[in-house]
């Protein structure tokens, strides 16, 4: 077998929620690329089927679309079934949705009210628990299970007045690393920290004024595909080895705190 072969993903079903123009979108297409049937999920339809559409049209795996909410349990079970249905046993999830970042110009650190808090962790911590005891009997039949959390700056610095973002994602890496303990050997578990990325490399509005991308390293946003290669790695066989980890692509901006 060729070391590049270790990267492919024919024949496996994988799940990607979050998905929009950035990170979730360039992971599917590259899932698809490389073999894997795609089910792509986000709150909102409004881009899942043409990317869906795009996807089935450029050949590789196959995808189909769900509108779904990462942070309602009712919704994943939809989802999980669904999949399973249109593809067969899941190999990998992506769970690439977000909620809960609170910015100063929405009130400052009490804008974190008991609904943000919730909406927090039900999106960046049930998410991961739920999807997993969901798919969990998949993974154990046919023992190559990959989950992969999409993880934040934020949940190893504060970025105030961010609090219940950057709590929920800082709970999410021990999670993870709990849930790699437990599901071995069938499941691998492991993060993917993302940060100051935007769909096409430049600063949005909302990021503007914030300094985010004076804090990395590299001195610059990355762009959403910069997180596809680590994606791959971290769905494949390549990292049959790596389980309650956390991959970088970040900029360095974690890797280099001073």
């Amino acid at each position: 077998m060729s070391i590049l072969d270790r990267f492919r993903l024919d024949g496996r079903t994988a799940i990607v929620t979050g998905v929009g123009p950035g990170v979730g979108e360039h992971v599917a297409r590259a899932y698809a690329e490389l073999g894997a049937n795609v089910v792509i999920s986000a709150r909102s339809g409004d881009r899942l089927e043409r990317l869906a559409g795009e996807i089935n049209a450029a050949g590789g795996g196959r995808a189909a679309a769900i509108v779904a909410d990462a942070g309602k349990r009712s919704d994943l079970e939809r989802l999980v079934a669904c999949a399973r249905e249109t593809f067969g046993p899941i190999h990998i999830i992506f769970n690439n949705a977000a909620a809960g970042v609170v910015y100063a110009a929405d009130g400052g650190l009490w804008a974190n009210t008991d609904e943000v808090w919730r909406t927090a962790f039900d999106v960046n911590v049930m998410a991961t628990w739920w999807l997993a005891e969901l798919t969990e009997a998949d993974m154990k039949a046919h023992g190559k299970g990959s989950i992969i959390s999409v993880q934040s700056c934020g949940g190893f610095t504060p970025i105030p007045p961010a609090v219940a973002y950057g709590v929920s994602k800082a709970a999410l890496h021990f999670l993870v690393r709990e849930l790699a303990k437990s599901q071995a050997p069938h499941t691998r578990v492991n993060c993917l920290c993302v940060g100051s990325m935007s769909p096409d490399g430049k600063e949005a509005d909302i990021h503007k004024g914030l300094g985010l991308a004076e804090r990395n390293a590299i001195k610059r946003f990355g762009a959403a595909d910069e997180a596809v290669g680590p994606a791959i790695l971290l769905a494949s066989d390549a990292s049959s080895y790596t389980t309650g980890s956390t991959i970088f692509a970040e900029g360095g901006r974690v890797g280099t705190i001073s």
